[in-house]
């Protein structure tokens, strides 16, 4: 039965893996959403920052100051693409990572219920020898 506790804990400690990274799968999940969100703020800030430069004709300087602010908002939107994909890119790895625990999670148990089959095996045999020999005791005895 030692290996059916050595299998259960290899198991406990696969299902513990599994779970930490699902919580870092849904962390990364909402970080990538809270960044999308964040982009669209800014492209609709961009959008209302033209539209008011548009309208400006004369004033000089409230033209500069919108312009460095739409140069400034660009920026960051790029930067937040950027981490957009990183954080895109993290979520495929997580879940391939998922996929692969599953998969050794199940062959684990695959193993474990072989091993207790063949252990089941052993025993049964053995049984079934000692239960031959005393029938061949107690043919010889008569």
């Amino acid at each position: 039965m030692a290996i059916k506790v050595r299998f259960d804990k290899l198991i406990e400690v696969k299902e513990n893996l599994l779970s930490e990274k699902k919580k870092e799968l849904q962390h990364t999940i909402d970080l990538f959403e809270t960044v999308n969100q964040e982009i669209v703020s800014l492209e609709e800030d961009i959008k209302r920052n033209y539209a008011k430069l548009s309208l400006i004709v004369s004033d000089s300087n409230e033209v500069y100051v919108l312009r460095e602010r739409i140069l400034w908002l660009e920026a960051k939107k790029s930067t937040l693409l950027k981490e957009k994909d990183k954080l895109a890119k993290m979520i495929d790895s997580l879940k391939t990572e998922l996929a692969d625990i599953l998969k050794e999670i199940k062959m684990l148990e695959t193993l474990k219920s072989k091993a207790l089959y063949s252990l089941k095996k052993i025993a049964n045999r053995k049984k079934q020898k000692k239960l031959d020999e005393l029938a061949l005791r107690l043919n010889l005895k008569s």
